[in-house]
């Protein structure tokens, strides 16, 4: 009878700490977030409990003070538990300027044939470099293992990896910089090989012109090209091609991976996206990529639409569905995502500067009868969002896919939440209140 008690008591205690540890939460993933109000970068462990789902969010130890009259923060990407953002001036990067790289404190746990990714530690700042010679960036990318960052004012752009800035002992030694690229630049990265750099010049012989640059080689453009139209503003690369948004159309190129092309036998595709009730062209300004698609928005108003291109097509065409939208609202650059079963989905915000209580998520099943042809393409959802804050170019709403990729969580700038919708139904889960004005996300292990 004595063991038979010892054996309950035993079995009641590990019921009851398995029921303190489901009402503490299990920790689902770790949401890094951009607060424009602040210019830092906060974070908190999303985590499920019993009746719910929570996040506490938390500051980073070291992250740099950063002056919100002068400075802020813009884009961010991940690789490998590391977390790599820019920051620009009012003053053309005289101010101060650069780059910081924050550890996740992800981990990864290996079983042999797959991974898992932990979150054993805190977050820190593994590296920060921000002076008046970094050039104030304003685009940062991720191509394959290469992190990108425009050196706008110094006429070129700086290239990184998470290898190399776990290794390197100071900051300076962590990154490299070529010239290539002026002004405002965009910019592609191709097997880590070759980078395109965009001038945004309107007029003159430097229109249109993007320079060609073989990386790991000294510090000069190999070769430049032009498209047939300046006011470049957007560069991706896909299935061995690279595109280019000038104030007209999309341009691409064959790839050069071994940048030894003649300039003057490089063929400039150049695609119509059509033209709006001035007869003026129709241009798009960013990409975002799908498998082997080209993804953007084009278009203002009545001529609003989303628009894909095969990349791995012999014979590149743009293809679109419209979009209606109401005065005074836009679309932002669309994301892609693969949900945990394979289903394919693009979202956009429909957002409105003037009236933000309106903004909403747009979902397109772009493969309604999942035969790989887009061209059944339909809105699927409109989700009720919260309040975007548009200022220039900061306030619009942003999305990261959670790890499990069962959920979405968007930043709501305006009032300062973030959102967990389901990829399942595309409902919404929870609303978190964070505070302060989140922009920018990325979420990260478990």
């Amino acid at each position: 009878m004595k063991m038979f008690f010892t054996l309950a008591a035993a079995c009641g205690m590990v019921l009851l700490q398995a029921t303190v540890g489901f009402a503490q939460g299990r920790t689902v993933t770790r949401v890094f977030w951009q607060d424009d109000s602040t210019a830092a970068v906060r974070y908190g462990d999303l985590k499920r409990l019993s009746d719910g789902w929570s996040i506490e969010p938390e500051s980073i130890p070291g992250f740099p003070a950063l002056d919100v009259t002068e400075q802020s923060l813009v884009q961010m990407h991940s690789d490998a538990g590391v977390i790599l953002l820019g920051v620009r001036d009012q003053a053309a990067g005289d101010f101060g300027s650069g780059w910081i790289a924050i550890d996740s404190g992800a981990e990864e746990e290996s079983h042999g044939d797959h991974s898992h990714w932990r979150l054993n530690k805190s977050p820190s700042v593994l590296k920060s470099l921000i002076g008046t010679d970094q050039g104030n960036p304003a685009h940062v990318y991720m191509y394959g293992e290469t992190f990108v960052l425009a050196n706008d004012s110094k006429n070129g752009f700086t290239t990184t990896t998470t290898a190399q800035l776990r290794a390197a002992k100071t900051a300076e030694d962590a990154a490299r910089f070529y010239a290539g690229g002026n002004s405002h630049i965009t910019l592609a990265v191709v097997d880590d090989q070759v980078a395109y750099a965009t001038w945004i010049a309107r007029e003159g012989e430097d229109s249109g012109r993007v320079d060609v640059v073989k990386l790991g080689t000294p510090n000069e453009t190999s070769y430049a090209i032009h498209c047939p139209t300046g006011v470049l503003h957007g560069a991706t690369a896909n299935s061995g091609r690279v595109y280019f948004a000038p104030a007209d159309g999309v341009c691409w190129v064959d790839a050069d991976l071994e940048c030894d092309d003649d300039p003057e036998s490089v063929d400039v595709h150049y695609l119509s996206l059509g033209t709006d009730e001035h007869d003026q062209p129709l241009r798009t300004g960013a990409f975002a990529n799908l498998d082997n698609r080209v993804l953007f928005t084009a278009g203002k108003g009545e001529h609003a639409k989303l628009c894909w291109i095969d990349a791995s097509s012999q014979s590149p065409s743009v293809e679109s569905m419209a979009i209606e939208l109401s005065a005074g609202e836009s679309l932002t650059t669309p994301f892609a995502i693969k949900t945990r079963g394979g289903k394919s989905w693009v979202m956009m915000f429909r957002e409105h500067a003037e009236q933000p209580e309106d903004d909403m998520l747009l979902v397109v099943d772009v493969d309604a009868n999942k035969d790989g042809d887009w061209s059944d393409s339909k809105i699927h959802s409109e989700v009720a969002v919260g309040r975007s804050q548009i200022e220039g170019h900061s306030g619009h709403h942003e999305a990261a896919l959670l790890p499990t990729k069962r959920h979405l969580l968007v930043s709501n700038p305006g009032d300062g939440t973030i959102t967990l919708i389901s990829t399942v139904d595309f409902s919404v889960v929870a609303t978190f209140s964070v505070g302060g004005t989140p922009a920018r996300l990325e979420a990260i292990g478990e």
